[in-house]
């Protein structure tokens, strides 16, 4: 039995000039504190080994799992822009339709109407830089 590099005889030899340095009385106090202390040391590596496995469990338990989030938080964007797609090509579809059919009209006045606002505007914005443009003043 090698504890620390010290055998048996080195230990025996620790041991005599302990008790006569502190005295037999003395030393079964220290002995009792030792093995207090040695006491406590296992509870505390225990305690910690415990939450250790607690936390390499987790751990593995979470990397198990991940893959398949990441996969649905992956997919879910694009299950939710897909239904939106759908929407809007039957959206589509119906405005071709009733063009086809002749009904739009009253799409295509609001896109005549819009551009001549849209051209008004623009000629207001021109003109009102040419009004403040002071290279054109000299």
């Amino acid at each position: 039995m090698n504890f620390l590099n010290v055998g048996p005889l080195e230990l025996t030899v620790i041991l005599i000039i302990a008790i006569l340095l502190v005295g037999p009385k003395r030393m079964v106090e220290i002995a009792r504190a030792i093995g207090r202390m040695t006491q406590q040391l296992r509870r505390y590596s225990a305690n910690f080994s415990s939450a250790l496995q607690a936390e390499v469990t987790a751990t593995k338990r979470a990397a198990g799992e991940s893959p398949q989030d990441i996969i649905r938080s992956i997919t879910e964007p694009f299950t939710s822009l897909q239904a939106d797609l759908q929407a809007t090509e039957r959206e589509t579809r119906q405005v071709l339709t009733d063009m086809i059919k002749g009904t739009a009209q009253p799409i295509q006045n609001e896109l005549d109407a819009m551009e001549s606002e849209t051209r008004q505007a623009l000629d207001n914005i021109t003109q009102y830089d040419a009004d403040d443009d002071p290279a054109q003043e000299n």
